[in-house]
């Protein structure tokens, strides 16, 4: 009742938010500092021309709300007083941009200025914009704009260009939202897209984008991490169109690391076009885009496979397993009597269209409207680990939007926004045989599972500003409706599991884990967000934001009331009653946030010094509220050697009907939302003219973080499970904790003058006992002891650094040097542009792994079990290399019944650094036709980036050595050497 009060009370306000947007307020004085109250403000939109008039009000005061981001001219005039004209003010993405204004008296000349640093005075988050012409101009290896992210403070990228690789402040890639103009544009079942989309935005159709990671304020939330707020183009007062085509293909590129010599064949066309312009000049715009990526590569795969003696040697002692054996690819470099080294390529053919189309309508000074939809579709197939398997995945984004602006009075606006936003995805795969086979220490091979969804959201937003004096007010309300249509596994899902070489001579399956296919179902959930919010002026150097935000997340169900709720914990006969929903509702998440932020006088507004506090909830990953459906399964067990002794292949019918094999998936039914405290310190100083400096810590503490354990292990007493009539049960709830606390630096400059500087640096350790955030989460080793587990969080960056510059070379026609230099001379040495990407971090926690036996451990679950350390030995060896990263002597197997004494991410892998220059020049054609050339390096100097070591220690045949380059793909860093070439034409 309470929460329908509540929400009932923030459903009839008018309310708004803007996230895609913008706000400038400012204080009017005069020269004595008094309050001039009624002077006329207009704002005036370089790009479109459009103007949006305003006034102060009783404190002097003025507030323009919802204005699209860009370059602007303000010129402020009152009775008595000489006009008073700004130039080039920026507004960003998601900024209150603070402009206060000293006027001098009547007849004084007209005071001209040029825009302020753009110091943040209203808010106290760590985050950023990145502009178009970063988006556009710096040189992006697979032209997604998600690898300018990185380039954000806060930020942490692991530098393989998708979405699922994007964190902040320590938290889980689940835990971030992704916005396209104010509206969802996630992956829905995840926070992030399945597949790796480099055009689900395109670059050239991004006006900017903002993302905040930490501290930011009430009208910002829907889950606890990154806020990711990308704006789309419009078209302006006059028609501009552009079309491009960037090539890369192996001839350009060096030989990847791992690849034996071996120069994989790529072709890789990369295209599109622009075109924006006016329809009804001063009323209406349009933008349209169309970009696509058609790519075909034969990518290195790698990995450990049976020697042709150990083949021999299973076809003699077991024949019916010789099948399995011999569907591995032959190795080529022997490591031991056992194994070999496969190296080969496959094919890969990948094909991405995507298309915008956007038009702005500006009904009259008070009231605008906007409608954008965009789409993109994804095919490819691609080698699925080792041949001969391959796979398939396909994936649709269509997505919409419609956004109606008003300005009622000086002192009230309202934003209206509905949004839709759809995934389509189909994956599957053709495998050797209908199981997946994990033999220790040989690569796991067959993947025989399918997916197919089908899944929907619907936003509505409706949001506004009041200004009461000192306080400009905003409030805002939020509804968004998921829908997932879904069948997963669409196929069935077999495992086999051999914990090493010799127990597979003998034919004893250690673990045979089955799922069956699961029938189409329709999950459905509705969110209410509502928050209020007071950005209030202090005085002239001392502004507050103070905020309330409520989330209600609702509650997972099948459309169909299908589902079956496993909580052993809390329902006594371990499958809960039908009656009861999935889990029970969060009703207080009611999220308090304060910032303050001073520009003390004696610093003349040069210096910012911000503080802030925060609580924020999520829920992370939206499949991960699914358990009950994965349970409507025709079968779904667990088999082992405890339960039936001499397992082996082919698994019997009635060995599957085994009593004691069902093994549910279960999830609490009192679950809670994941909650952060968030708290920040900084300090912003403007070093030069548009350049800001920064320096700040932040701290977070995660509760009820996503945690994934095994239930109904064994009872070591009496040999039995707990619950009878089951085997092992899969618990996924929110039990676990984490915490981060960071330093970071960055400067920022904007494009003035001919060159832009962005540089990040953030040191930072987070620590958990497994669980990140979102749905993320490592299973313990011990059941019993999750306490144990506490360590380096797996995505424990500890030092990352990010710079971008773009730097117009001062050399001919409008330049500083040789303005006057020949025609011919321009052409061949003015006009040339230079832009860089560098990137640097640190390796990421190693967690070293042993496979053992069921009957090896006292409770008979064998997930994510740890070696002994060897007391005197170092984790590395003297020499370390990629072929010997971790020493082997150092670890030992425990003995049967103990667990490992070896710490969870007890060691690290290598570093990675690497410089992306690119080289440009515009010919002008006409005045204003032109065609601009650009050359781009990814990895310049070639640096060998590493991937990470194996890290079981089942023999010493691999472990420690790097078999896979960081990132094999031909998107984001970590690859070899790559030279791309483009060629644009503009007008």
């Amino acid at each position: 009742m309470k929460k329908l009060l509540f929400l009932f009370l923030l459903s009839v306000l008018p309310l708004m938010a803007q996230t895609d947007r913008a706000t400038m307020t400012g204080t009017v004085t005069d020269p004595s500092g008094r309050r001039v109250v009624g002077a006329n403000l207009v704002i005036t939109s370089d790009s479109t021309g459009l103007a949006r008039p305003t006034k102060t009000n009783e404190a002097g005061v003025y507030t323009l709300s919802s204005l699209i981001t860009g370059t602007y001219m303000v010129s402020i005039q009152a009775e008595g007083f000489a006009p008073f004209v700004v130039e080039d003010v920026t507004l960003d993405v998601g900024q209150t941009r603070t402009l206060d204004a000293k006027l001098s008296v009547a007849g004084a000349v007209t005071q001209v200025e040029v825009s302020d640093s753009g110091l943040s005075k209203s808010s106290a988050e760590i985050g950023g914009v990145v502009h178009g012409k970063q988006a556009q101009d710096l040189s992006l290896n697979g032209r997604s704009f998600v690898g300018l992210v990185s380039l954000v403070p806060g930020a942490i990228d692991s530098g393989t260009g998708t979405q699922q690789d994007v964190r902040f402040a320590g938290l889980s890639d689940e835990d971030n939202t992704w916005h396209l103009d104010g509206v969802d544009n996630s992956g829905i079942n995840h926070q992030y897209q399945k597949v790796d989309l480099h055009l689900q935005v395109s670059t050239e159709a991004i006006a900017e984008f903002r993302a905040n990671g930490v501290a930011y304020s009430a009208d910002q939330g829907g889950s606890v991490g990154g806020q990711i707020e990308v704006v789309s183009k419009t078209g302006g007062s006059q028609f501009h169109g552009a079309a491009w085509e960037f090539i890369r293909n192996n001839y350009f590129d060096a030989t990847p690391w791992g690849a034996a010599g071996f120069l994989p064949a790529l072709r890789r066309n990369n295209f599109g076009a622009n075109l924006g312009g006016p329809i009804l000049k001063g009323k209406l715009f349009f933008f349209a885009n169309y970009e696509a990526v058609h790519e075909i590569l034969n990518t290195p795969i790698t990995g450990t496979v049976p020697s042709a003696s150990y083949r021999t040697q299973v076809a003699a002692l077991q024949p019916v397993l010789a099948p399995l054996i011999n569907a591995y690819p032959l190795g080529q470099t022997p490591l031991s009597s056992v194994s070999a080294t496969f190296n080969g390529t496959g094919r890969q053919v990948t094909r991405e269209d995507s298309g915008l189309i956007r038009a702005d309508y500006h009904v009259s000074d008070r009231m605008s409207a906007f409608v954008r939809f965009n789409t993109d579709h994804y095919t490819q197939t691609a080698p699925d680990g080792l041949p001969p398997s391959t796979g398939f995945s396909n994936l649709n984004t269509p997505n919409a939007t419609i956004g109606i602006q008003n300005t009622f009075t000086p002192k009230f606006f309202n934003d209206f926004r509905f949004g839709f936003n759809r995934a389509e995805f189909l994956q599957g795969q053709t495998t050797p045989f209908a199981f997946a086979l994990q033999i220790t220490p040989f690569t796991n091979i067959g993947d025989p599972s399918g997916s197919i969804r089908n899944d929907n959201s619907f936003t509505t937003l409706d949001d506004a500003t009041f200004l009461f004096g000192k306080h400009t007010i905003k409030a805002g309300v939020t509804v968004r409706r998921v829908q997932e249509n879904k069948s997963s596994p669409s196929s069935p899902d077999d495992t086999l599991e051999y914990t090493n070489t010799t127990t597979f001579l003998q034919n004893l399956i250690d673990t045979d884990t089955y799922n069956g296919t699961v029938p189409l179902t329709g999950q459905r959930m509705t969110e209410y967000f509502g928050y209020v919010l007071d950005q209030y002026k202090v005085s002239s150097t001392l502004n507050l934001n103070v905020g309330l935000r409520y989330e209600y997340f609702g509650v997972n169900h099948e459309v169909l009331g299908r589902g079956i709720s496993v909580d052993p914990l809390n329902c006594p006969n371990v499958i809960c009653p039908s009656s009861i929903g999935w889990y029970s509702p969060n009703l207080l998440d009611l999220s308090p946030r304060i910032s303050a932020a001073w520009s003390p006088e004696m610093f003349h507004g040069k210096t910012v010094i911000r503080t802030g506090f925060g609580i924020y909830y999520g829920f992370g990953q939206f499949g991960g509220l699914s358990a009950p459906i994965s349970n409507l399964t025709s079968e779904k067990y667990t088999l082992t050697q405890a339960q039936i002794p001499g397992l082996s292949y082919p698994v019997a019918p009635a060995q599957a009907a085994a009593s004691g094999s069902s093994s549910p998936s279960g999830a609490p039914i009192n679950r809670r939302d994941t909650a952060v405290d968030e708290w920040t310190l900084s300090v912003q100083q403007e070093v030069a003219n548009q350049t800001i400096f920064q320096l700040a810590y932040f701290g977070t503490s995660v509760s009820h973080a996503f945690s994934d354990t095994t239930l109904n292990g064994l009872n070591p007493a009496t040999g039995k499970r707990p619950y009878a009539g089951f085997s092992t049960i899969d618990y996924r709830g929110t039990f676990d904790h984490a915490s981060t606390n960071g330093l970071q630096t960055s400067l920022q400059r904007n494009l003035r003058g001919g060159s832009s500087i962005s540089a990040n640096y953030e040191w930072s350790h987070s620590i958990d006992d497994g669980g990140i955030g979102g749905g993320e989460a490592d299973g313990p080793q011990n059941v019993a002891c999750p306490r144990c587990e506490r360590a380096s969080s797996d995505q424990d960056m500890r030092s990352y650094f990010s710079a971008s510059g773009i730097w117009q070379l001062p050399f001919g026609k409008g330049r500083k040097y040789f303005n006057t230099s020949s025609r011919t001379a321009d052409l061949f040495f003015g006009g040339w542009q230079l832009s860089s990407i560098a990137s640097a971090r640190s390796g990421l926690p190693l967690n070293i792994t042993l496979s053992r036996s069921t009957g090896a451990l006292p409770d008979g679950l064998n997930k994510n079990q740890r070696p002994n350390l060897v007391p005197g030995q170092s984790i590395y060896p003297k020499n370390k290399s990629p072929q010997n990263w971790l020493n082997y002597a150092a670890f030992s197997a425990p003995a049967n019944g103990t667990w490992g004494n070896l710490g969870r991410n007890a060691a690290r892998g290598p570093r990675h650094w690497q410089i992306d220059p690119a080289l440009s020049k515009r010919f002008a054609i006409t005045n204003r036709i032109g065609t601009t050339f650009r050359a781009e390096a990814f990895n310049v100097f070639n640096h060998a980036e590493y991937g990470k070591p194996v890290v079981n220690w089942a023999s010493n045949d691999n472990f420690g050595v790097i078999l896979t380059p960081y990132n094999s793909n031909t998107a984001g860093s970590g690859g070899p050497r790559d030279l791309q070439f483009s060629l644009k034409v503009d007008f």
